[in-house]
């Protein structure tokens, strides 16, 4: 069964008039810089798994401010969460936060890249007209202090922008979140609607 709670925030439509895919677990406050590796050309990023499907077990969602903080100032900023099944049984997240600037989504981009261990790519995002419209980067994680418990397994993480809009997948297996990555370049993010068991 569904947990659905406040409102929906997914699709970000391109000028071309397709949905583009545009991630994020929770969003702390004071996040510590990490080392940041030069980035390697694409070729260095391993190749996905082909025919790699996905279901669609729980979605949820809530605003990014702590509940006894009354006072916060993200308090109408809402985080949306998929818990996601790969067809190898290895479990990832899909997150989009719709954030009201453009400028609020870019400082959580660079907020998230600096708590990477390791960037592997990063890149412009654009548009149909070359435009750039945000950004992407994958990263490796040594540690996810977001969670409850904080988690000390390693993740990799798809972090990126489009526009105003913030989107992350988080995985342990580098092969199913590139995996995930291109299905939502292929389908588009609403596709993950349509992936229930």
């Amino acid at each position: 069964m569904f947990l659905i709670l406040g409102l929906s925030v997914l699709g970000v439509a391109s000028s071309s008039g397709t949905i583009k895919p545009p991630i994020f677990a929770f969003v702390r406050p004071e996040l510590q810089p990490k080392h940041e590796v030069p980035v390697p050309s694409a070729q260095a990023t391993p190749s996905t798994k082909e025919n790699t499907r996905f279901q669609l077990q729980r979605i949820s969602d809530g605003t990014l401010c702590p509940i006894k903080d009354l006072d916060c100032i993200d308090k109408d900023i809402w985080w949306k969460s998929f818990t996601l099944l790969a067809s190898d049984g290895h479990t990832l997240y899909l997150t989009s936060i719709p954030f009201p600037s453009v400028e609020r989504s870019r400082k959580q981009f660079e907020l998230s890249i600096k708590e990477a261990e390791k960037v592997l790519r990063r890149s412009l995002e654009s548009n149909s007209k070359g435009e750039a419209v945000g950004e992407r980067a994958l990263g490796l994680f040594s540690e996810i202090k977001d969670t409850k418990p904080p988690s000390s397994v390693p993740r990799y993480k798809l972090i990126w922008t489009w526009g105003a809009h913030y989107w992350e997948i988080t995985g342990e297996h580098l092969e199913d979140v590139l995996a995930l990555e291109q299905r939502l370049n292929e389908e588009g993010t609403n596709a993950v609607w349509r992936w229930t068991p």
